[in-house]
């Protein structure tokens, strides 16, 4: 066809073409094949889709490549495509297989997007392609097939002896990324499970699965309905495994949710629950939140994986529990808590969740006590909470200062600042007077928890590790006392200090 004959109108990227003096709109079919049988195939002879010259697939089986092929139809696999992007989550997946689909649009006859079973609008992959085609003028159709997910039921029903004590769900595999928590029931996840995409979809069933977990994998093919299976979950494999017609099906989790952990709670302050569960309230539960808090930060000190594991779930039933206390006197749920902190966190990232920019952490740090102040009416920069331990309270203080430039240029301010306070502290001393001594100590603090933030050092973590250091000392020194008779008095101070210096000899040549 020669060029002189096609004239197109850019107002949008081409969205119509003038052909022999008469104008057609760039138009997309999205049919859906079904099971992919004859009756299926011959859907394409007929009405407007008669026109088609280009049919686009994503992981066809070879059998219905081959078959258009010889019916005249040029033939796009978008799989070939997608190869070397499996590193992609699922999201950027569907979002380039649209990109690639409206690359192979033609002006010179409508195309058809084929997908299995009965697409329609709520699909991850057609939402995504419907709105990005509109949005350059081209005009999508959806035509829908049969339905597959009966099919997929009745065969595991009917074959495999399947039961679903607490139900199933469909899920599209490329709205996988929306399964933030573990189901309760059964899950069928399909179609399109591509190679491309099988390793996005393990990744993101690995959140919320045992590796170990069974998986079985159903294939539509020439014969019929036929499984796969059933293997590990983190043996799911790439390649000629599953194609378009391909469904995952997985049993329940075996792993406890956060609404187990609810409900359990919820077990255990019954009228026949726990007796001391049931004696608890937020006041007699206080001691615990700052041991299990302070349990998770040695545990992050040691840098013991499993240890912190635990204790993390330690401080996560203390929220659980103090949650369903506020439920039972109708204040808030766990629900309410959750709900709060994660729309709170939303608001206060505008450069993540919305179009605001932060070049730096310095930035986001100035934004989000900008944010606080507005949401909380606070007037003052320095206001923290009185309720921190001292130390960690000061450091935030004097961070919120420097800030805005209320600083020493450097540490050596910090450590002049040091040298006055102690002697001002030694003249206090001398003074005899308790209360001018309490406040030099104090400023004396106020000083090393000055030259603490200029070092990067978090003052109420390193006096942690010192206060551990000495008890670890101590207890050698008790040791050797204890082998000798345990007591203390026998004994002078240059023997305990050499048995006090043993200690951190050994210590060093441990490290």
């Amino acid at each position: 066809m020669q060029a002189a004959f096609i004239t197109a109108h850019f107002s949008a990227p081409v969205q119509y073409f003038t052909l022999w003096g008469k104008s057609y709109m760039i138009k997309l079919f999205i049919v859906g094949l079904g099971r992919c049988d004859e009756a299926a195939l011959a859907r394409l002879e007929q009405g407007e889709l008669s026109a088609v010259q280009t049919c686009i697939v994503h992981a066809a089986p070879e059998h219905l490549k081959e078959q258009l092929r010889a019916k005249g139809y040029r033939v796009v696999d978008i799989e070939s495509f997608l190869a070397g992007e499996k590193d992609r989550s699922l999201g950027e997946l569907t979002c380039r297989t649209a990109e690639l689909i409206l690359d192979e649009l033609s002006e010179e006859a409508p195309s058809v997007y084929l997908l299995p079973g009965r697409p329609w609008s709520g699909d991850r992959a057609v939402s995504e392609l419907r709105a990005r085609a509109e949005a350059v003028g081209a005009d999508v159709q959806i035509i829908p097939g049969e339905d597959l997910c009966s099919s997929v039921l009745e065969f595991m029903e009917n074959e495999g002896g399947a039961v679903f004590p607490r139900g199933i769900t469909f899920i599209d595999t490329l709205g996988l990324e929306e399964l933030r928590d573990p189901p309760r029931g059964d899950i069928i996840v399909g179609p399109a499970c591509s190679s491309a995409l099988i390793p996005a979809v393990k990744r993101q069933l690995l959140k919320i699965y045992p590796p170990q977990h069974h998986i079985n994998i159903y294939r539509f093919g020439r014969d019929g309905l036929f499984m796969l299976g059933p293997r590990p979950l983190e043996r799911i494999a790439v390649g000629e495994e599953t194609h378009c017609w391909s469904f995952m099906h997985l049993t329940a989790s075996p792993l406890y949710t956060l609404g187990d952990m609810a409900h359990m709670m919820e077990r255990l302050r019954s009228p026949d629950g726990c007796p001391w569960d049931r004696k608890q309230d937020h006041r007699t539960l206080r001691p615990y939140v700052v041991e299990e808090a302070y349990e998770v930060v040695g545990a992050i000190n040691r840098e013991n994986g499993e240890e912190l594991c635990e204790e993390l779930g330690d401080l996560l039933l203390q929220i659980v529990f103090h949650s369903r206390l506020a439920e039972e006197k109708g204040v808030f749920s766990l629900w309410r808590v959750i709900n709060g902190i994660t729309t709170k966190i939303y608001r206060r990232h505008p450069h993540v969740f919305q179009k605001e920019q932060a070049c730096s952490a310095y930035e986001v740090s100035l934004k989000w006590q900008e944010i606080k102040r507005q949401e909380k009416g606070i007037k003052g920069r320095l206001s923290v909470s009185p309720d921190l331990p001292a130390l960690m309270r000061a450091q935030k203080i004097q961070k919120r200062a420097a800030d805005v430039g209320f600083d020493w240029p450097d540490i050596k301010g910090a450590l002049e600042k040091m040298r006055e306070e102690i002697v001002e502290l030694y003249n206090a001393y001398s003074s005899g007077k308790k209360e001018r001594i309490e406040e030099e100590i104090g400023d004396l603090f106020f000083a090393l928890v000055n030259i603490s933030r200029f070092l990067g050092v978090d003052s109420e973590m390193a006096l942690g590790l010192t206060i551990d250091k000495f008890k670890r000392r101590f207890n050698h020194v008790e040791e050797q006392v204890m082998s000798r008779g345990g007591d203390f008095t026998r004994f002078c101070l240059e023997e305990l200090d050499s048995w006090w210096e043993e200690a951190k000899n050994q210590e060093k040549k441990g490290k």
